[in-house]
Order: C-alpha cells, then structure tokens, then sequence
C-alpha cells in the first residue's frame, strides 16, 4: 500500500554546538508498506533543504552559508530495510530504519532507531539519527543529530 508524505519536520542540531538547530518543514515522498508485512517497506523521501528556520536572523543566515540550499535544494532518504522490527501493539511499531542519505553529490549509510503509527488510512512516524557532517560534504568536523516525525496518508 502507497502512502503520501503529507506533513513532517526535520530537526538538525550541531552536538558542538547544541544551541544551533535549524528545522526544515518541507518533507515530500512516498512510502511503500502492507500494514499486514511491514518488514518489507520502503520509503524515498525528500527534505526541501530552502525551506528552514534556525530561530534567528542570524543563525538563519550562518545554516543557509553552510547548507548552501540554493546550490542543493534536496536532500533524499531511500529505506532499504529495517532490523529488529518489532509490532509492540497492533499497529504500532519499532524498529531500526537502515537506509541511505544523498545530499550535496555525497551518500552516506543511515540507521535511525524509529517508532509508527500505521493503519490503511494514516501512518504517523519518529525516528533519530546521527551523523558526520562531512560524509554529506559539510566543512565542519561535527556530528549531527537529526529527528524525523512524518505523517502520510494513503495515496
């Protein structure tokens, strides 16, 4: 069963410097899951990389120089599969999302421990990663942590 990214947010915060997060509101994609089946889902969604805000003028200004969002507008996510998947009640679900992140010409692996809401109608999912800055071709020497929510509903 299809279901279409509708709603969500993206929350990036630098572990150097905890204070600086910037939040993208713009998800779009699709995600391909049998409510019945989960373990076979796959999912490829889209983050809008213009589409921030970091709290202030300034911190607005210091992401967009390292994002460089006019240069690369989009990052992609593509779910490949999930580990230890597990139904802690009909419906809903956790797991580790293993997959891969394209952004700025640069791939790198992502596992994203997650939890879901599904049914024929909505899905409703978190998750959180984290990752180096520089496997996606950022200048800073950091580690980012990012946090997912999604909603989609059936196409």
């Amino acid at each position: 069963m299809r279901y279409v990214v509708r709603k969500g947010r993206v929350v990036v915060t630098s572990r150097a410097a905890p204070d600086l997060s910037a939040t993208f509101d713009k998800p779009a994609g699709t995600i391909d899951i049998d409510p019945e089946r989960p373990a076979g889902a796959r999912a490829e969604i889209t983050l809008d990389m213009r589409s921030f805000t970091a709290g202030d003028w300034f911190a607005d200004w210091k992401v967009k120089g390292e994002v460089d969002p006019e240069r690369h507008p989009v990052a992609r996510f593509l779910l490949m599969r999930f580990e230890n998947l597990r139904e802690t009640s009909p419906g809903h679900l956790e797991a580790t999302a293993l997959g891969q992140l394209q952004w700025r010409g640069a791939m790198t692996e992502v596992r994203a421990a997650g939890k879901a809401r599904v049914d024929r109608r909505h899905i409703e999912a978190t998750g959180a990663f984290e990752l180096r800055a520089r496997d996606l071709g950022l200048p800073r020497a950091d580690v980012l942590r990012v946090e997912v929510s999604l909603r989609a509903t059936a196409a």
